[in-house]
């Protein structure tokens, strides 16, 4: 099961285990329906009430200079508020996907070299200004579709909700599972956020439950807990123990267990490798760390184990220390 879970301001993703953990409180790209408060001549720009009581900037364009106060109009946030200045906001809305970049009012572009078909049938199929990226023709007919149908259904959303009361209001938030509902087949997204439940659930199925909290769903509980410890537990009285020093993170794998075993230990050493590896995401392990593993008599099947199941294009291996540690390098996305 994959499943997607928003709760306020914290989100994850679950795929068997918890496999991301994060946190978003940013409203950068977020989509609003604001409302013209005043016009500063000096400045040539607008000020606007973007949401319940908070104030944007809007510079003047050739699209926004019949505008006057008490008007609504459609904006996105490209920058944040820094000290007392006030956040940006631009009428030019944009909806990114992987290899497709919307933004209204611009030329319909594609990047690269484009077979002929592909762009006449891409023409007569959508009705798209923006960017077409390189790599899109490359796909499936079916993730081409995916990754359109993201777009169309989020701008028929905005569309439909600005017309609604209350104005000014949030109407789309951008969100970092974007990227996770274009790239799997997720079987459905939780959430307690009403907004969230209205923009995603023509893309996916979305389940409200505005009492639900992520510290005590069943599925992900467990992870949770040992998210936020230094000990960990395993199975057969083993443990691993992870600490972050002002250089590096160390880890320690530890067993009690009286059983001499070559087995043993490397079934320990891959089992306790699968949990570190899935701190490293939610305890956000970036930089060197070092991981102390029970000894095995041969660091081959340990080395095969971690080139061809446990690395990845943002963790590397650098081998074995004189000390038999094992040496790794993280850098995770922000």
């Amino acid at each position: 099961m994959k499943y997607l879970f928003i709760d306020k301001n914290t989100w994850g993703y679950y795929d068997d285990e918890l496999k991301l953990l994060g946190d978003y409180d940013s409203e950068l790209g977020n989509i609003y329906v604001a409302k013209i408060t005043k016009y500063d001549k000096k400045l040539d720009a607008f000020f606007i009430e973007y949401d319940k009581k908070k104030t944007g900037f809007l510079n003047n364009t050739s699209f926004t200079q019949d505008l006057k106060p008490s008007d609504e109009i459609l904006v996105q946030m490209t920058k944040e508020s820094i000290g007392d200045k006030y956040p940006k906001f631009t009428t030019k809305i944009t909806i990114e996907t992987e290899n497709l970049k919307y933004t209204n009012g611009d030329k319909l572009t594609f990047e690269g070299k484009q077979k002929y078909k592909d762009i006449d049938d891409f023409k007569q199929k959508y009705t798209f200004t923006g960017i077409v990226g390189e790599n899109f023709f490359k796909q499936e007919k079916a993730q081409q579709e995916k990754e359109m149908n993201f777009i169309l259904n989020n701008l028929h959303y905005i569309e439909t909700e600005k017309k609604f009361l209350p104005i000014p209001k949030l109407l789309y938030k951008k969100n970092p599972v974007d990227k996770i509902i274009q790239e799997e087949n997720v079987d459905y997204l939780i959430t307690n956020d009403k907004i969230v439940y209205r923009q995603y659930k023509e893309i996916l199925n979305v389940k409200f439950d505005e009492n639900y909290n992520y510290n005590y769903d069943n599925l992900i509980s467990r992870d949770i807990i040992d998210k936020n410890s230094e000990i960990i537990k395993l199975d057969n009285n083993a443990e691993i123990v992870i600490q972050k020093t002002e250089a590096m993170w160390v880890v320690d794998v530890n067993s009690s267990q009286m059983i001499v075993g070559e087995n043993y230990f490397h079934e320990l050493n891959t089992k306790a490798l699968k949990k570190i590896h899935q701190m490293m995401y939610l305890k956000k392990m970036v930089g060197m760390v070092i991981v102390d593993c029970v000894r095995e008599g041969d660091n081959k099947k340990l080395s095969d184990f971690i080139k061809y199941e446990f690395c990845e294009p943002n963790i590397n291996f650098h081998g074995f220390s004189n000390l038999n540690l094992l040496e790794f390098t993280v850098k995770l996305d922000k």
